[in-house]
């Protein structure tokens, strides 16, 4: 099932998301889909943390690629320099 939702933003924009994946964790959600009415961005990440609202990034796919791009080495650099030792 996917989920659909608005998110409106300042004045009359409205982006209209899908929801194409989602993490839970204890106490947020981290999700990521895509967006319609905010061209060039058409993807979006959103932080969900319980009794905040939520948090939303919209992000062209270049960007969105950069992002994960940028973790991925993160995510490297910790396995092969931090966890060696």
């Amino acid at each position: 099932m996917t989920v659909q939702f608005d998110f409106h933003l300042d004045g009359d924009r409205v982006a209209h998301c899908w929801q194409v994946q989602a993490q839970p964790y204890q106490d947020c959600t981290f999700s990521a889909g895509l967006v319609e009415g905010l061209e060039p961005d058409t993807i979006y990440l959103r932080f969900e943390r319980s009794g905040e609202e939520p948090y939303m990034f919209f992000l062209r796919p270049d960007e969105a690629l950069a992002i994960a791009w940028l973790l991925n080495g993160a995510l490297w650099s910790q396995s092969v320099i931090i966890d060696k030792d």
